[in-house]
């Protein structure tokens, strides 16, 4: 009898970040399970085809056992439970995320992806030669500190965790330590830096201040736009807003974890609103001077966001 494939693998992991699973209106919500692309040969880490999980952390020199995903009890239980205490479950969630955003990419673009190559020196001559790479590396604990990023030169996504110093205590625990791996919106803006290099490598020279703002916008507007595939949270947030998306509503809200924990009032950024220090929030204006004002790449790359999420919302309100 030939052995059949099953069509995908289910994992659980968070839909925004653990703090929402603290958070009574979004705790029923915020678990989810992806399904995503089955890999005969995976290998723990995890490591597949696309990726490559490496846990060591190099500020305490540790390194965390690799989960394998091909374990009878994990594969009988849609994989491991979300914990933030379980480095395995940290590696569970990179994968899981990272491959649902290839997923979605290829189902966009028609074909598989591709990384891009990596200069190698030749010899002892200036001139680089261009070696393939076949895996991304993701390391979910690679440094202490409030930040996440691709890097193009190691081919690798590396994810930092930090203790918390939020604006008020109101708004999170106060030193407790923050992962950012375990953060949806981060882990698909990382790997669509990734992608995006692989698609044309070009785009990571800053030859102009629309270059590095178009990298940070479309890598939002993937991790953003990813929220309304998750059923469960789009019902949930419709209700909540009575179908206007005009409104305050997490659909539009990139890392609300770690932008509170490090020191925000709300989310670290959001497509069509802020919040003030009296936690109110407002709905952005569109400022014709903004182009020509901001140059940082995640305030410029916000412009493209706004003005996306802005179209997006009027043909919901047409449609509706």
């Amino acid at each position: 009898m030939q052995k059949q494939t099953p069509p995908s693998r289910c994992l659980r992991g968070y839909a925004f970040d653990p703090s929402m699973s603290l958070d009574l209106d979004t705790a029923g919500i915020n678990e989810i399970t992806y399904k995503i692309s089955w890999e005969d040969e995976l290998k723990p880490g995890p490591e597949g085809e696309y990726i490559k999980v490496v846990d060591r952390d190099p500020a305490s020199d540790a390194f965390y056992k690799p989960v394998n995903l091909d374990e009878k009890e994990i594969l009988a239980n849609d994989g491991l439970t979300p914990s933030v205490s379980n480095p395995q479950f940290h590696q569970q969630m990179v994968y899981a995320v990272a491959m649902n955003t290839i997923k979605n990419f290829e189902k966009a673009i028609g074909r598989k992806i591709q990384w891009s190559s990596k200069k190698v020196k030749y010899g002892k001559s200036r001139d680089f030669l261009h070696e393939y790479v076949d895996k991304l590396v993701i390391y979910p604990h690679a440094v202490r500190e409030a930040n996440a990023y691709y890097s193009a030169e190691r081919k690798a996504l590396l994810f930092g965790y930090f203790s918390s110093t939020p604006a008020s205590v109101d708004l999170h625990m106060p030193g407790s330590i923050v992962f950012s791996c375990l953060s949806h919106d981060i882990i698909a803006h990382e790997t669509t830096h990734a992608i995006l290099d692989g698609m044309f490598s070009r785009y990571m020279e800053p030859t102009h201040p629309d270059v590095a703002g178009f990298h940070e916008g479309f890598a939002d507007i993937v991790a953003l736009f990813q929220h309304f595939t998750f059923t469960d949270v789009l019902k949930h947030q419709i209700g909540k807003t009575r179908g206007n998306f005009n409104a305050e509503n997490l659909l539009g809200q990139l890392a609300v974890e770690f932008g509170k924990a490090s020191g925000e009032h709300g989310s670290l950024r959001d497509a069509i609103g802020t919040l003030d220090e009296k936690n109110t929030w407002h709905r952005t204006k569109p400022d014709v001077n903004s182009y020509r004002e901001l140059f940082e790449c995640h305030d410029r790359g916000a412009i493209l966001v706004a003005a996306v999420f802005d179209a997006f919302i009027n043909i919901y309100n047409q449609r509706s």
